[in-house]
């Protein structure tokens, strides 16, 4: 995922990853292992297990003992490239190792001897140097081993440039051109990282003309238009950035036909606004006209279907009923939560959360739209 801008927190179990919990075993063992998301800062502490590792790591470790508080952290390799673990300065003793399969189940390959075990050293050696190139579409392993009880925590970043392996970049970007010779005029549509402004690649949906109405995959889309065209919904989603939703998007022929979309990657710790959710006056009850934003909140979460939200509400308040403002808050998020997982979301990738007052976009609002900007629902991707 990108260059994103850092962010740094304290995790008990990652966003980004695949069944965190599985089995209520946490990511100190292989089958609740952290899915890492890579140009991001992480800080996650050793859980403190005591005893030794009995297999010695599926038996890949014959030299050394092996404790059983591990850390375990897989990345899915998008394409082939340069990773790098970058670990801060720690006084904590701790081995590392690197596995790769290719199957897309890291631990049955170990159980069975089938992954390659490429990287072991302990953490004296100073990674913050060195690259490690990685092949497309598999899975790499990487476990962080600390001596028993240890609880202390790991401030690292993962850093991932795709490249070929002759050192080449590698860029996700896709042209779709629908533009024929003639009168028509060329209408381009540019999708860029916010922070890296490189091409990525996405789902484009454009309804309201009849000339352009449809559903694109690309980077950079080309279509005709022969008229002014004032109105038209533009929705953008891809993996691992927020989606774009425009309702009065207008492409006019004196303005220039060409428009760049910058779309904001995924980061922990990253909120975002969801517009157009209502509810009842001074009640928790979704209005039905919430439905079409619900359902794109809906879709951003099946096509990130390894990110975990958290719902939080806001309201408007003069400071005299704290309590049951946000009391109400935490009702109307609690009301979303039960919307999506209706609509088939899983309860585990979802939290709510009420603020009340305590965080108003204008502290003292004299506009009705200065309240109604009070009164809003983000989510925090956790």
């Amino acid at each position: 995922m990108k260059k994103h801008s850092a962010i740094l927190l304290l995790l008990s179990c990652l966003v980004f990853s695949v069944g965190c919990y599985a089995q209520d075993l946490g990511y100190h063992n292989c089958n609740g292992g952290i899915s890492l998301s890579p140009n991001n800062f992480y800080a996650l502490a050793f859980q403190g297990k005591r005893g030794l590792d009995k297999k010695s790591l599926f038996g890949y470790e014959k030299k050394l003992e092996v404790s059983k508080n591990q850390i375990w952290l897989f990345f899915d390799t998008p394409s082939s490239g340069l990773m790098r673990l970058q670990i801060k300065k720690t006084d904590t003793p701790f081995q590392i190792y690197i596995f790769k399969e290719k199957n897309g189940a890291l631990c049955e390959d170990l159980e069975s001897k089938s992954a390659k075990l490429i990287y072991k050293e302990p953490s004296t050696v100073n990674l913050n140097s060195e690259f490690i190139f990685v092949e497309d579409a598999l899975r790499y392993g990487v476990v962080l081993v600390a001596n028993s009880g240890v609880k202390d925590s790991l401030e690292f970043s993962f850093d991932f440039s795709p490249q070929d392996e002759f050192g080449n970049e590698i860029v996700d970007s896709l042209l779709f051109d629908l533009s024929t010779h003639g009168n028509a005029h060329e209408y381009e549509i540019h999708i860029r990282d916010a922070i890296t402004k490189r091409p990525v690649k996405s789902k484009i949906s454009l309804t309201g003309a009849n000339e352009i109405n449809g559903a694109y995959v690309a980077s950079d889309l080309i279509l005709n238009i022969r008229k002014n065209i004032k109105e038209c919904e533009l929705k953008i989603d891809t993996e691992g950035y927020f989606s774009f939703d425009k309702k009065d998007h207008s492409i006019l022929l004196k303005n220039g036909l060409n428009d760049t979309i910058f779309l904001k990657p995924l980061v922990r710790g990253a909120v975002a606004k969801i517009d157009e959710i209502y509810f009842t006056a001074g009640l928790g009850t979704i209005l039905e006209e919430s439905g079409p934003k619900l359902n794109r909140l809906r879709d951003f979460l099946l096509v990130n279907a390894s990110v975990n939200i958290e719902i939080q509400g806001h309201v408007n308040g003069d400071g005299t009923q704290a309590l049951s403002s946000r009391r109400l808050s935490k009702k109307r998020a609690k009301e979303i939560v039960k919307y999506l997982i209706t609509a088939g979301i899983s309860s585990k990738r979802l939290s709510a959360k009420g603020f009340g007052f305590t965080k108003p976009v204008y502290e003292f609002p004299e506009s009705e739209m200065e309240k109604e900007a009070n009164r809003r629902v983000e989510i925090l991707i956790k």
